[in-house]
């Protein structure tokens, strides 16, 4: 398997840990706030840190670093908008 591909597979996994997330803040089961905030954490790392990582390693006219800043932009609303539905409450 190509480091490329796993990288993309890890991103991937980034997104269906903020999926969870999400899901975990709108049902709200016991002991949601660690399980989101854990999860939330995950997807930071993962989605941030390994878009980074994949600048740094396959440079290309400066793309996959405007990609980084752009998926930097993103996980951050991504974060804000998880924090508004969890400190509001599902609708």
């Amino acid at each position: 398997m190509s480091p490329f591909l796993r990288l993309q597979l890890l991103l991937l996994l980034g997104n269906v840990a903020f999926i969870g997330a999400w899901a975990v803040a709108v049902s709200r089961p016991p002991g949601w706030k660690w399980i989101g905030a854990a999860l939330l954490a995950f997807f930071v790392a993962v989605r941030v840190g390994g878009m980074w990582v994949r600048a740094r390693k396959f440079p290309d006219e400066g793309r996959s670093r405007r990609a980084a800043i752009f998926s930097t932009a993103v996980a951050a609303l991504a974060v804000a908008m998880w924090l508004y539905t969890a400190f509001r409450g599902p609708a």
